[in-house]
């Protein structure tokens, strides 16, 4: 069954242009009761305007567009067409896809490059903040040991020994426990509680003042020392390294 039907702009509105002729043939089929479906019967040369006026607002290049346009013109079949048409949205559509990858590279290695810096940034404040409660603790301990240096002078300089050069006996050298003299500090140990056997002292013996003394009249010391250094006591005797067991300017005196 067919009817003569006004369709220009019907057409116009599907296809995108103008040009059709004021009646065209249309077929009416009926697929179910009360549904009818309207099929134009559309010729080559109009889908072939057609897809030339997409060409031309496409955004192909223009060498691009007139070798569609001057493939469509040239097209036998409309199956041809479509196929050159094809080709052509394909180009569009692939280098649409390119630019919007690109786009999306671009973003993320924008990100990428925020991020670093942020990093780079938060690792270089962390690193200050670390240099300066650094630097504060060193600081810190630096005038916790020069108060501590300073109350140990204070200490050789209230000692009656720095002062008198006086011989402090053992009786109150272990009634104190700790003396301080000539920038060192002395505190003793018992041959009764540690009898030192493995010591090599020539000549031990317990000297008159109750100090354990070699063959020279050296009385005995621990220190960090090498073994043989020779100090200055408080105690009316040199004193000489032959043990271990104390560090820096702290001797450790050997009694009886």
């Amino acid at each position: 069954m067919f009817k003569q039907l006004t369709i220009t702009s019907v057409m116009a509105a599907i296809l995108g242009i103008n040009g059709l002729r004021p009646s065209n043939n249309v077929e009416v089929v009926q697929v179910f009761p009360r549904v009818e479906l309207l099929r134009a019967e559309i010729s080559k040369e109009q889908l072939k305007s057609y897809y030339m006026h997409q060409l031309r607002q496409s955004s192909l290049k223009e060498n691009e567009i007139e070798e569609g346009i001057d493939g469509l013109s040239k097209a036998a079949t409309t199956e041809e067409a479509q196929s050159i048409y094809g080709k052509y949205v394909k180009i569009e559509i692939d280098r649409i896809q390119q630019k919007r990858d690109e786009e999306a590279k671009s973003k993320k290695a924008e990100e990428e490059r925020i991020a670093k810096e942020k990093a780079e940034e938060e690792a270089k404040a962390k690193k200050a903040e670390q240099e300066r409660i650094a630097k504060e603790k060193a600081q810190q301990q630096a005038q916790s040991q020069a108060t501590e240096q300073y109350q140990v002078q204070q200490s050789y300089s209230n000692s009656s020994v720095s002062n008198s050069g006086s011989k402090i006996t053992l009786a109150q050298f272990m009634f104190d426990g700790v003396i301080y003299s000539g920038g060192y500090k002395f505190t003793y140990y018992s041959q009764s509680v540690l009898p030192g056997g493995g010591l090599s002292i020539p000549g031990r013996h317990v000297n008159a003042d109750g100090f354990v003394s070699d063959g020279d009249g050296y009385i005995v010391l621990a220190g960090s020392a090498p073994k043989g250094t020779v100090y200055d006591t408080p105690f009316g005797y040199k004193g000489k390294i032959y043990d271990r067991g104390t560090y820096g300017n702290h001797l450790d005196v050997y009694v009886r």
